[in-house]
């Protein structure tokens, strides 16, 4: 029997004059990919009968209302399938701030934060809350991860597309770079 190969990072760190950035392309989920496109044939085929009822004045204001929730599904999906073909999130540590970014095609949603308010940069386990939305998006490769860090009375994840084994290397990288990351909170 062969021995297992170890497993290689995902992330990309990277020195810029810009500060340190870590680059992690998102996970791909092997049923997500199959079973998303086939789903999305379905949800063209009833959209897009549901849409000819409304334009014709047949459908109504249930129809409206349905179609209005099935477009919203729709543009999930794709954003879904899309993130998981070529999303990436960006984690730049630069000139006293931490930005968490994702990138999907060029476009860009990021939120910075001070260092002065991060602390308690570690490797912390998530737990599924089938009441935070935000659970369900780590099985669409979205939101969360390993990585976290105290702001305030928040707690920040990111990493959601690393093993805990390769988090524990990116926080170390993290420390060394800015030592202060690292100190509990005083609450």
């Amino acid at each position: 029997m062969a021995v297992v190969a170890p497993g290689k990072p995902r992330a990309r760190v990277l020195e810029t004059s810009g500060g340190l950035v870590i680059e992690i392309p998102s996970k791909r989920n092997g049923f997500v990919l199959v079973f998303l496109p086939i789903w999305l044939a379905g949800w063209a085929f009833g959209w897009i009968s549901a849409a000819q009822q409304v334009a014709s004045g047949r459908g109504g204001l249930f129809l409206l209302v349905w179609l209005t929730f099935w477009t919203a599904g729709g543009a999930f999906a794709v954003l879904a399938l899309c993130w998981q073909v070529a999303g990436r999130q960006l984690i730049t540590l630069a000139a006293g701030e931490i930005t968490v970014a994702h990138q999907l095609f060029g476009l860009r949603r990021e939120q910075r934060y001070s260092l002065g308010h991060a602390t308690n940069l570690r490797v912390s386990a998530e737990g599924y809350n089938p009441f935070d939305f935000r659970s369900g998006l780590r099985f669409w490769g979205y939101g969360g991860g390993p990585i976290a860090f105290d702001y305030g009375a928040s707690t920040i994840r990111f990493g959601s597309s690393v093993e805990e084994s390769e988090a524990l290397a990116l926080v170390r990288q993290l420390v060394e770079r800015q030592p202060s990351f690292a100190k509990k909170s005083a609450t």
